[in-house]
């Protein structure tokens, strides 16, 4: 068709042929190529995604990190704690029951001296309660008591039968031996008795008169 239109122009006023199919294709096909490369630019390069993953990958275990040893150590420092506790508390309380059992041993001790001493006592207190200081004897450390009765005879003895009735009465002698005491005779020759931790004999004769010998047994 260009033809024709040049077929009677002259050759300078002819017109060139149409070539703008042609650039448009061109055009066309660098506006395909800068769209694709834009699209492929819009997509994050893989390697920005690799490098970003390790760097996520190692923060969980920092802070893993960051609670996981503060809470072991404050674990380990309680256990320690309950284990110190229970050692000192079980030496303080060993402690306190050494320090009782001390003490109970030594009450106990304490209360069986003076028991002791009480025991020893008896026949300190029934001398004293009835005057007889010199008149009779205390031997074995206050576990015997002797006693001379007066008798027809002169210095069978100096304890007359008032007293006797004191000392007899002072060592809590039971009725039972009293009255065997009061009723010996000298064919019956000598006389035991016991009772309550004490123990007497005894003999009669109308020269030397009615002799006791107390003692303290267990």
């Amino acid at each position: 068709m260009s033809d024709e239109r040049n077929a009677g122009l002259p050759e300078a006023g002819r017109q060139a042929p149409e070539s703008a199919p042609a650039d448009d294709q061109a055009v066309e096909g660098e506006r395909v190529e800068e769209s694709a490369e834009g699209a492929h630019g819009s997509v994050p390069a893989p390697e920005s995604d690799l490098g970003s993953a390790p760097t996520a990958a190692l923060a969980v275990p920092l802070v893993r990190r960051a609670w996981f040893l503060p809470t072991v150590v404050g674990a380990g420092a309680l256990v320690l704690g309950l284990i110190l506790g229970g050692v000192i508390g079980s030496s303080i309380s060993g402690a306190v029951h050494v320090a009782e059992a001390a003490a109970a041993a030594k009450s106990e001790k304490t209360a069986a001296e003076k028991a002791e001493a009480d025991r020893l006592a008896v026949f300190g207190d029934a001398v004293k309660r009835c005057g007889l200081h010199g008149k009779v004897e205390i031997a074995d450390n206050g576990g015997t008591l002797i006693v001379d009765g007066a008798g027809e005879d002169l210095g069978s003895g100096e304890v007359d039968f008032g007293e006797l009735d004191c000392i007899i009465d002072a060592v809590d002698t039971p009725t039972s031996v009293s009255s065997k005491m009061y009723e010996t005779r000298s064919l019956d020759g000598r006389q035991e008795g016991e009772w309550d931790g004490v123990k007497a004999s005894w003999s009669y004769h109308p020269d030397d008169g009615l002799d006791i010998i107390f003692e303290l047994v267990d």
